[in-house]
């Protein structure tokens, strides 16, 4: 295997992976629009935890009280554009290597 085609697997690997990710944080942020499903859910642990993982200049930034008495959380919604920006740029050189 040549080194332009293994490049374009792993670019390629990359940015599915950056696609899923953003989808999960997606569907984070819409569950946790409405009240109690993250008690529910029992990932309350889980969201503090990824909340500390985020880079300390957004971690927190934006939570909006939504009207079904649950939070919107900006940061997730912005570290998921950043993962579907990251998805895009892989595929693309993953699509130039080839």
């Amino acid at each position: 295997m040549d080194a332009r085609k293994a490049g374009a697997i792993v670019f390629n690997v990359l940015s599915y992976a950056c696609r899923i990710l953003a989808l999960l944080l997606c569907a984070l942020t819409v569950l946790l629009c409405f009240s109690g499903v993250s008690t529910r859910l029992g990932i309350v642990s889980f969201v503090i935890e990824l909340t500390q993982s985020l880079p300390d200049v957004i971690a927190g930034y934006g939570l909006i009280p939504t009207p079904f008495g649950g939070v919107f959380r900006f940061d997730f919604m912005l570290m998921s554009v950043v993962l579907f920006i990251v998805d895009y740029l892989c595929a693309r050189l993953a699509r130039s290597l080839r």
